[in-house]
């Protein structure tokens, strides 16, 4: 399992690398594909479900999640979520998490990885000796989130993907993979239209 999060954490460190902008910021800088107009610097969202496997029960469990993934000039970040369980319906693992990291994106492709905090909500069950039954606690721990994206993009701001992540604390580790939804907020509009709007601007000399 340790060799797992060492995986992921080095992808993401080298995605962090090697995705470093070039350039000064510039919020008003665009592309233009397909006769459309979007935004270089942008926002996205992730959502999907897929299968993770946690050391403390040793075996395998549902996991669904959703990130908003966002940016302060250069610099990206996610906020997001993510439960665990047996199966849709009954979860014992919910965390959530801030962590920075760095993207690179093409016109097909999205490539992101991410590391920082989580904090997460463990329903564990024990056996009450006094009452002879079993009954659950719920722990609150620390961890350590990491996440690796990457993500085909049908359209420039629609897509479909796989992500890499892990959730690591003094109770439990927790690694999994995710079938993902891409969302971006990168449309700015169609290209003829603003052509045509340049086009119909008064000559100044």
């Amino acid at each position: 399992m340790k060799f797992k999060f060492f995986i992921i954490i080095s992808l993401a460190f080298s995605l962090s690398v090697f995705s470093q902008p070039k350039g000064e910021y510039d919020r008003k800088k665009e592309i233009t594909y397909d006769g459309k107009r979007y935004s270089v610097f942008n926002n996205y969202i992730t959502v999907g479900g897929g299968s993770c496997y946690n050391n403390f029960i040793q075996n395998t469990n549902l996991n669904i999640g959703a990130d908003f993934n966002y940016h302060i000039q250069q610099i990206y970040f996610q906020s997001g979520l993510f439960l665990a369980g047996p199966y849709f319906g009954n979860y014992n693992h919910l965390q959530i998490h801030t962590a920075v990291g760095k993207r690179f994106e093409l016109k097909k492709f999205n490539l992101a990885g991410y590391l920082g905090g989580s904090y997460a909500f463990i329903n564990r069950p024990f056996v009450d000796t006094v009452l002879k039954e079993t009954r659950s606690r719920t722990l609150n721990p620390l961890g350590i989130h990491a996440a690796v994206q990457f993500t085909y993009k049908y359209k420039y701001d629609l897509g479909i993907g796989i992500c890499l992540f892990s959730d690591i604390n003094k109770y439990q580790s927790v690694y999994g993979l995710r079938l993902e939804l891409y969302f971006s907020g990168a449309y700015l509009g169609d290209k003829r239209r603003k052509d045509d709007e340049n086009s119909a601007l008064p000559y100044q000399d």
